[in-house]
């Protein structure tokens, strides 16, 4: 249980961090302030803590929205926090928004990544 805690973390947070070093490259983030690097951190955390869930009998899809609630919300509130948007209906639903696509796309590609991988431990089964 331990081991799939520290792996779950360990995963969200290098993408999480990978997607603000994105942002800093893009120029999107001017500054890096150590306190915003933290509070990715956090809110990476907390959708590896929600991963925790696909080890439970709880069914995919509903472990999968957990997880985007869990991750819009954890980021939205950071964002907020730092300063990053503005606490409006708009910036907050554009930023909630932006956020799902974003995780979306990581969920597909890590989707294909899977079937890709399955595709080829069921070839080798086959041909043994």
């Amino acid at each position: 249980m331990l081991t799939n805690i520290i792996k779950n973390v360990s995963v969200a947070v290098g993408l999480g961090s990978f997607i603000y070093l994105l942002n800093g490259i893009s120029g999107s983030v001017e500054v890096l302030h150590p306190q915003e690097i933290i509070s990715v951190w956090i809110a990476s955390m907390m959708i590896g803590f929600a991963s925790m869930l696909h080890y439970t009998n709880l069914s995919q899809l509903f472990v999968t929205l957990i997880q985007l609630a869990v991750g819009i919300t954890s980021f939205t509130i950071i964002a907020l926090f730092n300063g990053r948007i503005a606490l409006t209906s708009v910036d907050i639903l554009s930023f909630a928004s932006l956020t799902l696509i974003i995780m979306l796309i990581i969920y597909t590609v890590s989707y294909i990544i899977v079937l890709i991988e399955s595709k080829k431990i069921n070839n080798k089964l086959g041909n043994k």
